[in-house]
């Protein structure tokens, strides 16, 4: 093979800036992310799934919410104690199963459909294919099924009960169940890599939630503190001003870990997928 000369590589060039082409420099394992992430963004943002999710999560979260602190039959400071520890369980527990629910087909469909197949058949890499998906359902609900219910509950509140409380450790426990949000995400579109059953990884995935909230029940701490199951109690508790465990940040840097190494198994996956 005769190597090409630099004078033909820079005609071509020229040649093809003539038609409207220009070189693009864009690292491969990103490649396509941009067009990705917009047209997940599109079906989310686009379309009527950003206020029927957040009309959902509204009616399901704040609505409880709402009934538990207006209840009546509470002191102001009891009620809201209450509400608070309703609504990081039922946060926690709704949210993740939303999110299993919605993201069960995000990958497994698209596989079984032929799309995936197209969309990496152009300039577009599979972590991308993955890490776009990945930041618009982050970006969905966490808008829709954290910020603007918390926005909400704390307003709420306040008014029901006519007192303010304090922001700081309100928002702290918001993050902490954004944090248990993302380790489901990361756990369904790990098992989306890994099955092309729809039934199996909402299966395993809805079995790992609420089998969670049933066993932090009945076993010791010592060994629930490398899960996310205790995170609603931890988000509550600093709500509340509460002393916290003396393990209480196991459980947060777990489920981080957990979370990260979960999104490295899809990556590796789906990149040895055969379409």
């Amino acid at each position: 093979m005769i190597p090409q000369s630099k004078t033909a590589v820079n005609q071509d060039l020229i040649l093809a800036a003539r038609k409207g082409l220009l070189p693009v420099n864009e690292r491969t394992w990103l490649g396509g992310f941009g067009n990705m992430l917009r047209k997940e963004l599109g079906q989310w943002w686009g379309t009527r799934t950003w206020w029927i999710q957040i009309l959902l999560w509204v009616l399901i979260i704040n609505g409880i919410t709402t009934i538990v602190i207006a209840e009546g039959s509470l002191p102001p400071a009891e009620a809201f104690q209450e509400g608070m520890l309703v609504f990081t369980g039922l946060g926690a527990m709704a949210v993740g199963i939303g999110t299993i629910t919605a993201v069960q087909n995000a990958i497994v469909g698209e596989k079984q459909s032929g799309t995936a197949a197209w969309i990496l058949s152009k300039p577009a890499s599979r972590s991308a294919f993955i890490l776009a998906k990945t930041v618009n359902y982050i970006i969905g609900f966490w808008t829709a099924g954290i910020l603007i219910p918390s926005i909400l509950y704390f307003i709420v509140s306040s008014l029901v009960l006519h007192r303010s409380y304090p922001i700081v450790p309100f928002l702290a426990a918001v993050a902490v169940l954004g944090l248990s949000q993302l380790f489901y995400l990361a756990l369904t579109l790990m098992l989306g890599t890994l099955f092309d059953s729809r039934g199996a990884i909402a299966g395993i995935g809805t079995g790992f939630l609420v089998g969670g909230f049933v066993l932090r029940n009945l076993l010791p701490p010592e060994p629930l503190v490398v899960t996310p199951w205790l995170l609603p109690d931890i988000g509550s508790a600093l709500a509340l001003g509460q002393p916290l465990p003396s393990f209480w940040f196991i459980p947060i840097a777990a489920t981080s870990i957990l979370t990260v190494v979960m999104m490295a198994v899809a990556l590796l996956r789906f990149h040895h997928e055969e379409f």
